[in-house]
Order: structure tokens, then C-alpha cells, then sequence
């Protein structure tokens, strides 16, 4: 397990230093392809980080490293992972990178099946997260196909587009990663503090049946309609409550961590109940004034929250409790790194977003500021590999 961890915190390593490339360019031209190295950071960051740590979870976990596919899986993964990172920053969305991506797509088809012909005559929540993550890996699937429609019809740009953008990202953040680390977080929760099979069951179907209709919470930035706005708010509300039902078990959690776990799984539970919220807010009708006027910084900002407040928090928290990932002094000490690189470029993001819509103007020196504060994260991880590495 260890040895796969590593190969993910890779990845995570370099997509934060194409991270700092890109923040670096925003302010001194440094002569890159931006949008070829934003590609390279969002895929190597989604799939090389996120992706195979979930992999990971559920070839040790779920199947107790008894079923050989998914490590097959996980290595055929990484052919196409590797792939895009050598490919997108030199040619963008080209026909070799689309190859990959293509394969990618046919590796996350084989995880699909596989997770679906396990058999058991009485399903466990983890099963349920896991083959209903499955269906919505298969849904976020089809955006990439649209998308690569509208680009074959120089379409870039278009409504049709960005929807199959969001579609994509929507059922793999939402869907697939959220109903994996849902599998997860409540295997975590019947070993510290159970609930009943009745409340388990609710939390799921509250969280799977709002997937589908919490799309529309993309539909309203392209077309703010009242149907629209009524379906996402639904939606919103629905996954707030789950979460309502999961907080005194989080909190008794919480009780039980020490030191920098008790920091990562209270930031992560922060970071889970903030995602919720914006999703709220973004359902009402008087906030699209200002998702509008700051739109770019904001969908960054909450990306980021995600990616970085929630499931990365999560996943340190939870593999450090595995052993998987060092909680040596050195190890500590770069996880604060890490923690601090997190919070200070997301509260930057975030007051940039808030400058743009009050005052109608930038924050001064915002992006040398950003790149300066970034440069943290890439050094908390590259400590934590180290760290992890070395420790015997």
C-alpha cells in the first residue's frame, strides 16, 4: 500500500509545481502554453493525486488486496497517467493526449465492472457508496466524449461545452470521489463511533439521489432560470442535512484525534461542511451577481477547497492512521507546510473573489502574493515523500 501512496504523493508533488508555474506566469510571463500546463495540473491533480488514492482504498481496503484486477487496474492507470503528463504540456488537446485520456477512460470501464461483479446477498453501506460511485464514474465518462465533439467542431467556448465540462467534473468530484470517500469516512465512523444500519441508509440515499439533480447548480451560471435555481436548491439542502446527520459522529471523531491528525480531520470536516454550503448558495437567485463578476477566482477557490480542504485533508488523516503516510517530527512538520500553503492561498482566493464584486478591482499584488504562498505546497509535499520514503 505504502509503496502506491508514494506514487500518488508524486504526482500531487508535480501537479503543484505546474501549479507554481502557472501562478508564476500570472504575474511574470515566464513564456509557457497556459492553458497546456492548466490541463497537465488539473488532470496529473484529479487523477494522479485523487484518483489513485481511491484506487488504493479500495484494492487494500474494500477488497482486502484479495482481488489481483484492481492492482492491474491501478497499473494500467498509471500507463495513461503518464501519458498525459508528457503529453499536455508540449501539444495540449491533441490526438496523443486524447489517446491517453481515451485509454483512461477504459481503465475506469474496467473498474467499473469489476466493482459490480462483487457479489454479496446482503449489500454493505460500503457497496452501496462504491457500485453507486461506479455509476456515476461511467456518467462523468460521457462528458469528455461530448467535449471532444464540440472541439472536433471548433465549438470551444460554447454552452454545449461548458456543460460538458461541468458534466465531467460534476459526477467525478460529486459523484465517484464523493461516493468513495463516503465509503470511506463511514467505515471510520462504525469503527469510532456506530450509528444505526436506519441512519447510515438515509445518509447514503441522501447523498446519492442529490447527485443527479445538484447538476443544475452548473446550469446556473449559464442559464440562472427559476427551475434551475428550484431543482439546485433542493439538491443542496438535501446533502446539508445528510451532513447534519453525520456531525456528532464527526465531532466525536474529532474528540479522539491528537496533534496534527486532530488539525487535518477538523480542517477536512471544515472544508466537507463549507463545500456543502457554497453549494447552497449557489442554488439562491441573489448570489449570481457575484458568482458572475467573480467567477474564474471563485470556481478556483472552491475547486481547491475540494481538492485540497477535503479530500486531501482527508485522505493524510486517514492514511496516517493507516501508517501509510509518515507522522514522524519531519513528516509533521512538512504536513504543516502543507496546511498553511492550503489556507493561506485559499483565504487569498477567496478575498480576490470578494475584492472583485465589492470593490470592482484586484487586491494589490494578488498574484505575486498567490505564487508566494503556493510555493509552500509543493514544499510540504516534496518533505512529506521524503519523509515517507525514508521512514523505515
Amino acid at each position: 500500500m505504502k509503496k502506491k501512496i508514494n506514487i500518488a504523493l508524486s504526482y500531487f508533488l508535480i501537479a503543484g509545481i505546474f501549479g507554481i508555474l502557472l501562478r508564476l506566469d500570472r504575474f511574470n510571463n515566464i513564456g509557457i502554453v497556459y492553458k497546456n500546463f492548466l490541463n497537465t495540473h488539473s488532470h496529473i491533480a484529479l487523477l494522479g493525486w485523487l484518483y489513485n488514492l481511491f484506487l488504493v482504498y479500495i484494492q487494500y481496503n474494500y477488497y482486502q488486496n484479495n482481488n489481483p484486477r484492481i492492482n492491474k487496474i491501478f497499473i494500467a492507470s498509471q500507463f495513461t497517467f503518464l501519458g498525459m503528463l508528457f503529453s499536455f504540456p508540449f501539444v495540449g488537446y491533441a490526438p496523443i493526449s486524447i489517446v491517453f485520456s481515451t485509454l483512461y477512460l477504459f481503465t475506469s470501464y474496467w473498474l467499473i465492472i469489476t466493482l459490480f461483479q462483487k457479489k454479496s446477498k446482503q449489500p454493505t453501506i460500503t457497496s452501496k457508496y462504491l457500485k453507486t460511485g461506479g455509476v456515476f464514474l461511467f456518467l462523468s465518462s460521457l462528458g469528455p466524449y461530448a467535449l471532444g465533439y464540440f472541439m472536433a467542431n471548433k465549438m470551444q467556448g460554447s454552452i454545449g461545452h461548458h456543460l460538458s465540462l461541468y458534466w465531467f467534473l460534476h459526477f467525478l468530484f460529486n459523484g465517484y470521489f464523493t461516493m468513495v470517500f463516503l465509503a470511506m469516512l463511514s467505515g471510520k465512523i462504525q469503527e469510532i463511533h456506530p450509528q444505526t444500519e436506519k441512519t447510515q441508509n438515509l445518509i447514503f440515499n441522501l447523498f446519492a439521489w442529490s447527485t443527479l439533480p445538484l447538476y443544475a447548480q452548473f446550469i446556473t451560471i449559464l442559464h440562472p432560470a427559476n427551475w434551475v435555481y428550484i431543482t439546485s436548491f433542493v439538491a443542496s439542502s438535501l446533502q446539508l442535512y445528510a451532513f447534519y446527520l453525520l456531525t456528532r459522529s464527526l465531532i466525536k471523531i474529532a474528540r479522539k484525534q491528537r496533534a496534527i491528525s486532530k488539525i487535518l480531520f477538523t480542517l477536512f470536516t471544515i472544508s466537507f461542511f463549507l463545500k456543502l454550503l457554497f453549494q447552497f448558495f449557489a442554488s439562491l437567485p441573489f448570489t449570481y451577481t457575484f458568482v458572475a463578476q467573480s467567477k474564474p477566482t471563485l470556481i478556483i477557490g472552491f475547486v481547491h477547497l475540494v481538492m485540497l480542504g477535503m479530500f486531501t485533508f482527508f485522505f493524510l488523516w486517514y492514511y496516517r492512521a493507516q501508517k501509510s503516510i509518515s507522522s514522524t517530527k519531519t513528516g509533521n512538520i512538512f504536513t504543516l507546510l502543507l496546511i498553511a500553503g492550503v489556507l493561506l492561498s485559499e483565504l487569498l482566493l477567496f478575498s480576490q473573489a470578494f475584492s472583485l464584486y465589492a470593490f470592482h478591482q484586484s487586491i494589490p499584488h494578488y498574484f505575486a502574493s498567490l505564487f508566494s504562498v503556493s510555493l509552500l505546497l509543493p514544499l510540504g509535499i516534496a518533505g512529506l515523500l521524503y519523509s515517507n520514503l525514508t521512514k523505515k
